[in-house]
């Protein structure tokens, strides 16, 4: 129903340990900082770092990986970071004895953006998955229901400007599995971490009305939360009580970069909006 290139980020969360004094299965790649053969290790999976300060950014650092599974060397690629650290780490991420290859990196900008390339060894060979540009930092590996495998958590950054500013809007959670080098939306297996997200979104809301701050940014993400949850009818309501009739933000009903008309009021153009990013049904109905 939804695309991961469309997810906003929170923190990367994963823990990677020192397993001797000389194994790492984790680095950060600092800005402006130069390293040779630095050398991470996890099992049958090793990865060889390089990184060169870019010569026409003060602010970019660009390196190359090398990734080898059984000292035999599968792949060479390269990348850059600007201002914030890249990050690469070992992880098994979906418990089947091999580690994984997570590289994240930083793009720059106010708040874009943080993507990842992760390496998994599937049928002899490094399968590369990569999420494109994500808000923020991304997203967390967590293990949620502590089976050994790491969920992906993310939210869906689509709702980002689209009915207030950035900083007034509170998109919806999203979860992921990652199994056989692909993601898959899982996010309806957890409504209790999605209820905690719901409990902050319900709060914001109150503390932005109480300091007349913007309430439809936040509104939008409540409503396509409670979808998840499969208490749309509920959150429609709730919404319809509480939405600021005065704001006009996300009303322009555009055909490419080019505005051709003008919804009547915010529910409606939130229901096309919903429509158009996989909540609702064309006829304006929640999926079974």
């Amino acid at each position: 129903m939804l695309k991961l290139s469309s997810l906003l980020g929170i923190p990367l969360i994963i823990v990677s340990s020192i397993s001797s004094a000389t194994t790492l299965t984790s680095w950060d790649i600092q800005p402006k900082q130069g390293i040779k053969n630095k050398t991470l290790e996890s099992g049958s999976v090793k990865v060889v770092i390089d990184s060169t300060p870019n010569k026409e950014s003060q602010f970019q650092t660009d390196f190359d990986y090398k990734i080898y599974h059984q000292d035999r060397l599968y792949l060479q690629e390269k990348d850059s970071t600007y201002l914030a650290p890249a990050k690469v780490n070992l992880v098994d991420l979906d418990k089947d004895g091999t580690a994984e290859v997570i590289v994240s990196t930083f793009s720059g900008g106010a708040h874009c953006c943080t993507s990842f390339n992760i390496y998994s060894w599937q049928k002899d060979k490094f399968t590369k998955t990569a999420t494109g540009n994500l808000d923020g930092e991304g997203g967390s590996f967590v293990d949620l229901n502590k089976d050994g495998k790491y969920e992906f958590i993310t939210y869906d950054n689509s709702f980002l400007y689209t009915f207030s500013s950035y900083a007034g809007s509170y998109p919806p959670t999203l979860i992921y599995s990652f199994e056989g080098g692909k993601f898959q939306d899982i996010t309806h297996k957890y409504p209790q971490k999605m209820r905690e997200v719901l409990n902050g979104m319900y709060n914001s809301l109150r503390e932005s009305q109480k300091n007349k701050g913007e309430i439809n940014g936040i509104l939008a993400g409540y409503v396509a939360q409670k979808i998840l949850l499969g208490e749309y009818e509920q959150a429609w309501q709730f919404m319809l009580k509480n939405y600021d009739k005065s704001s006009d933000w996300g009303l322009d009903i555009y055909k490419g970069d080019r505005v051709v008309g003008k919804y009547a009021d915010f529910p409606t153009a939130l229901r096309a909006f919903l429509i158009q990013q996989g909540y609702l049904k064309a006829d304006g109905k929640p999926p079974k």
